[in-house]
């Protein structure tokens, strides 16, 4: 991969764990650069934890990222995990506190993997169809990924085209209720 950007870009990965997980391990290993930093999960089994455990380490991921990268694979769009950290990149937060730190939205990068059967997020095909979120074939990863991911960071000012009216079909132990009471 070439890396035309100069700006250091965080990222978080957004994808469905059994059926995408070797496409995350391969991506990882090429964009093994400097420049770009990836929140994502590293550990392979988070059963451990609770749902509510899983979120908040979520959560703080998402808030150090500037743009969330979803694999969109055959099984994404019914994984309700995905549609939640889509949804959660998407708040525009402002955190309680001395600090009153504001955790503005983060762009979407949609990385089609290969295959020809991808369900797509709800969420993530309004904002596709907006013009929020940017879309990447896997076939043009090298030659595109750094330009697509600097699209997704610059689109965060365009919020008036974010589609995210429905709350998450998921709410893990009542997450949103515990999260928003740290803003």
């Amino acid at each position: 991969m070439t890396n035309e950007i100069h700006k250091r870009r965080n990222f978080f990965i957004s994808y469905h764990h059994k059926s995408n997980f070797h496409f995350l391990k391969e991506l990882r290993n090429r964009l093994n650069d400097g420049h770009l930093k990836d929140y994502g999960f590293k550990e392979l089994d988070l059963a451990e934890n609770s749902k509510f455990a899983i979120a908040k380490i979520i959560q703080y991921r998402i808030w150090a990222s500037s743009v969330t990268v979803v694999l969109v694979g055959e099984q994404t769009g019914m994984s309700k995990w995905v549609d939640w950290e889509i949804w959660y990149s998407l708040q525009n937060l402002k955190a309680k506190g001395p600090a009153k730190r504001r955790f503005k939205p983060k762009g979407l990068l949609a990385l089609f993997l290969p295959g020809s059967n991808h369900t797509i997020p709800q969420r993530l095909q309004g904002n596709l169809n907006s013009g929020y979120a940017i879309q990447l074939n896997w076939e043009n990863l090298d030659k595109e990924f750094y330009t697509s991911l600097e699209k997704a960071a610059q689109n965060r000012t365009m919020t008036h085209l974010i589609q995210s009216q429905n709350k998450p079909r998921i709410n893990p132990q009542d997450t949103w209720g515990k999260l928003k009471n740290l803003f």
